[in-house]
């Protein structure tokens, strides 16, 4: 997965508002009393969040399980971030040290499939968070999987590639898929060559996000609509959780 499209990856998502995004979690981060310190980015992909966080005086390390992805953020980099990438699974991951802000946005904690997964995944950030971190995370939630994505189905071209993305959403399973058939451009040839991916995202209820993190040792500070201000209504298409270690918690 993200393999051919790394490549595209950026240009497809060039509409995404990284920098109001960027401004929004600062914020947050600001509130919580983090305005600085050690930040680990899970699902890093190719760094547009991580060298964000860098330039606003963050320790940075990325983690991503796609390494064409940290491929690209490893060309991304400028010469003056000091940013350490690591291919490991958000699942069972290691630092160095205990991070003050565990983040991990753009739904990349969708991609785990199973209660198993999503709790495994808890388990670890609890594992590598500092005493009084603050754990950030954003999902999309079922109303956009079932109204905005549904069935639709998605085209992008740019000078050098075109992108299908089909989705079908699975109401009983709450799974998402997208197929995504890209054409890209070769040069030596003078011809498009085809790749297809299968992305997989399932959709999770608050209640069941709140569970998993008690289970992990985690208490949810805030829960929010995509401004990081409301609490979120009944059509948010993503919401993101505030999260941090609960000191009597027992982990299960």
């Amino acid at each position: 997965m993200y393999e051919e499209f790394s490549v595209v990856y950026d240009s497809v998502m060039s509409d995404i508002p990284y920098g109001m995004w960027f401004e929004r979690l600062h914020r947050e981060l600001e509130r919580r009393g983090k305005a600085g310190g050690y930040l680990c980015e899970l699902g890093c992909g190719t760094g547009e969040m991580t060298g964000r966080f860098c330039d606003a005086g963050y320790e940075v390390t990325g983690i991503d399980l796609s390494p064409d992805m940290l491929a690209r953020a490893m060309e991304k980099k400028e010469e003056d971030q000091q940013i350490l990438y690591l291919n490991q699974d958000m699942r069972d991951f290691s630092l160095h040290k205990p991070a003050d802000v565990v983040l991990c946005i753009c739904d990349s904690i969708n991609y785990l499939l199973q209660d198993e997964d999503l709790l495994a995944a808890f388990r670890s950030v609890h594992e590598n968070l500092d005493d009084d971190g603050v754990f950030v995370f954003d999902m999309k939630t079922e109303y956009c999987y079932r109204h905005i994505l549904g069935d639709v189905v998605r085209f992008e071209d740019g000078d050098d590639y075109s992108v299908v993305w089909e989705n079908a959403y699975d109401r009983v399973e709450k799974i998402n898929e997208y197929f995504v058939t890209m054409f890209l451009f070769r040069e030596d040839s003078g011809l498009y060559e085809r790749f297809d991916e299968c992305h997989r995202q399932r959709a999770y209820s608050r209640e069941e996000v709140e569970h998993l993190l008690s289970r992990a040792g985690l208490t949810l500070y805030g829960c929010y609509g995509e401004d990081l201000e409301q609490a979120p209504g009944e059509q948010e298409e993503r919401m993101y959780y505030v999260a941090g270690k609960d000191p009597g918690g027992q982990i299960a």
